[in-house]
């Protein structure tokens, strides 16, 4: 195997269908996972809070060393709510230095912008914003 062909197949990884006439499963977008968005999750459940974040959002969160604490994710928890109350569908939650953008009735963090890219950004397709 050539050096490059090596190299993409260690960044491509697994093929999301699988081959023509091959009887395996392709595998589901959701089911692969960095070690980074698995580290949210965990964070997530050890504060005992019900958010989901996106595979772009643990993205972005990495890339920019973007690193929530469970009293943050708390906050997040209980902005959701409160946007969920009033029958939002998608919003922009303020968190300290952070913009975050909500699926709300599937709790989960879509994309996050942290204060150092926030200027010059505009937001669409939302339907209500929260300072948490």
């Amino acid at each position: 195997m050539a050096i490059i062909d090596r190299i993409r197949a260690d960044r491509v990884g697994p093929p999301l269908l699988p081959a023509i006439g091959s009887q395996q499963a392709p595998i589901r977008k959701e089911e692969i996972r960095t070690p980074f968005a698995e580290h949210l999750k965990k964070a997530c459940s050890d504060a005992g809070v019900n958010v989901e974040f996106s595979g772009h959002a643990a993205a972005r969160a990495e890339s920019r060393s973007i690193d929530l604490t469970p009293i943050q994710l708390s906050r997040i928890d209980t902005a959701l709510e409160a946007v969920s109350a009033k029958g939002a569908k998608r919003a922009l939650l303020m968190l300290d230095d952070l913009a975050l953008i909500v699926g709300v009735e599937k709790r989960t963090v879509i994309t996050m912008v942290d204060g150092n890219n926030l200027r010059d950004n505009v937001f669409t397709s939302i339907d209500a914003a929260v300072i948490a």
